[in-house]
């Protein structure tokens, strides 16, 4: 049975490849904009006890929402980089919660995120991580062949049976995983997500666990066709 944990979205990117005319997490779809979307597993779960959403600042696309002032969710300013908004979020949470508690880092543009997933990833990770520097993510394998490159040339094929495409979220100890992000800033390492920070730092076991593949990230202006059909489909729209 799952215990309470805490949730962090970062939510401060631009989005350029996109190509909208705003930041994708806030970009509509039916009555609600994608960040939205992405909030509400976490709001509706009684487990889920902090929310904490990292924003460009003085950013009046996530003020003027109502969730906004939710009494679940804390916010602040993010940085440059994913990862450096991520450290921030993280910094927020520590400052008020249990440095034991597991936190749950989600994409704001990740809107189709199932109930049922995010039950599955935090009951997992309140029965099998016990160590320091473990961690559990959702993800899902490639169902075409993978094949490594060097410009038009290919360099190695893969067997895609031991390929993980990393999704959202990603579930650590709060300590654990802002030591991981202080320690990559400290030696200017980047790191697109928290798996490869936390793995680096900790080389302990962090395990993929097979998601809906349509727990899809928005990343391109073609990616919302297949979102707002997805979420009609499930009932959400």
């Amino acid at each position: 049975m799952s215990e309470q944990y805490l949730a962090l979205i970062p939510a401060a990117g631009v989005g350029s490849r996109a190509k909208l005319k705003m930041a994708k997490q806030f970009t509509a779809i039916g009555s609600k904009t994608i960040i939205e979307y992405a909030l509400d597993p976490f709001l509706l779960d009684d487990n889920c006890k902090k929310i904490c959403v990292v924003t460009q600042e003085d950013n009046e696309a996530w003020t003027s929402l109502s969730i906004s002032g939710h009494e679940k969710i804390v916010s602040c300013i993010g940085g440059d980089t994913r990862m450096e908004s991520v450290l921030r979020g993280l910094e927020l949470l520590m400052e008020s919660e249990d440095k034991g508690s597991l936190v749950a880092i989600h994409d704001a543009a990740r809107p189709c995120l199932s109930n049922e997933d995010l039950k599955k990833i935090m009951d997992f990770a309140n029965e099998e991580m016990k160590d320091e520097g473990q961690g559990v993510f959702l993800a899902h394998q490639p169902s075409e062949s993978v094949n490594l490159g060097d410009k038009n040339k290919v360099t190695k094929s893969l067997d895609r049976s031991k390929v993980w495409l990393s999704a959202t979220p990603q579930v650590f100890f709060l300590e654990d995983i802002l030591k991981a992000l202080e320690s990559a800033k400290e030696d200017e390492k980047f790191f697109s997500d928290e798996v490869g920070a936390a793995f680096t730092f900790f080389k302990n076991t962090i395990s993929p666990l097979l998601s809906d593949r349509m727990n899809i990230k928005v990343t391109k202006k073609e990616d919302l066709v297949l979102v707002e059909q997805y979420l009609k489909l499930s009932g959400r729209i």
